[in-house]
């Protein structure tokens, strides 16, 4: 059967005949690391607070059902994460110029309705996802409707618009920030690039599975990161403060998510990877290994 030349591939073709050359790719991620210090930059303390375990297999699910790309899958989280904590500080902010007396009623009619609306914003955020990463697997309105219908919710398709113009517009049309996988495609191409004996797609398989893992266990992965990474028994504010740019670090969680699997596929190469990634992304061997260890931990636990 001859491959639809304009269908998304089903994985990278890393070190295709026709990727792009090392110079290029260096450039590549020399231009995401700027994005990632934008974004830790921006780190606050409630970085993530969304990302709980019922909503992100929520998200999972619905990424199965309607068929989106990998990197939209990720992308979907993130932005659910984002516009939920921007969608409820607006509300909060309405509710507290209400007089005092209305405040407690109307704050709880406004958590009803958000707690309603729960897995239609979950599927908008897979609409906006999908559009931004893929040509080829678009989520249509009557896709979307057929999936909120197995679920048993009916919507109007207008109300379907509503919702996603409604996530962009609290998210005020910043929704192209790259994701942990983007990161981690690109240094494995660089990786095997430097080193053609490498096993990337093999890495890769096992990186999305541990990306998937960490999303699940998102506070769990951090509260034992933070342990880790604090020699007090009690945590500073300016811990505290430090830490939030190091959840905020979407380049060093691709470079220790490489190094999880590199650590899993082949024991013995993790050492020399690690200090590869850590060549590559000028990010100290050490905190590589701190994460990529407590990552370890949580597979070990599963």
């Amino acid at each position: 059967m001859e491959r639809d030349i304009f269908a998304s591939p089903i994985e990278p073709l890393f070190n295709h005949e026709f990727a792009m050359e090392t110079e290029i790719l260096q450039d590549w991620l020399i231009n995401l690391a700027k994005k990632n210090t934008l974004f830790i930059n921006q780190a606050h303390s409630k970085q993530g607070l969304f990302k709980q375990l019922n909503a992100v297999e929520t998200i999972m699910y619905a990424a199965e059902k309607l068929k989106i790309a990998l990197e939209a899958k990720y992308l979907a989280i993130e932005l659910f994460d984002r516009f939920l904590y921007n969608h409820i500080q607006d509300l909060r902010d309405h509710v507290l110029k209400l007089p005092k007396k209305k405040q407690m009623k109307e704050w709880q009619k406004i958590q009803e309705g958000v707690s309603n609306q729960v897995l239609l914003r979950i599927v908008s955020c897979c609409q906006i996802a999908s559009k931004l990463t893929s040509h080829y697997k678009v989520v249509s309105i009557n896709r979307a409707k057929r999936f909120l219908r197995d679920c048993g919710y009916r919507y109007a398709s207008e109300s379907l618009l509503q919702s996603e113009l409604r996530v962009l517009k609290t998210l005020k049309f910043q929704v192209t920030e790259p994701t942990p996988i983007v990161y981690i495609e690109t240094m494995l191409e660089i990786l095997g690039c430097n080193n053609t004996e490498a096993e990337v797609k093999t890495y890769y398989y096992v990186a999305t599975k541990l990306l998937d893992l960490l999303y699940l266990k998102y506070h769990a992965f951090y509260k034992i990161l933070s342990e880790v990474t604090c020699s007090s028994s009690i945590q500073s504010t300016e811990h505290k403060k430090k830490f939030q740019k190091v959840k905020a670090d979407q380049l060093l969680l691709g470079a220790s998510i490489i190094g999880g699997a590199v650590f899993m596929v082949q024991h013995d190469k993790a050492d020399e990877m690690i200090e590869e990634l850590s060549r590559i992304t000028r990010i100290s061997q050490n905190d590589i290994i701190d994460f990529t260890s407590v990552l370890i931990q949580l597979v070990e636990e599963e």
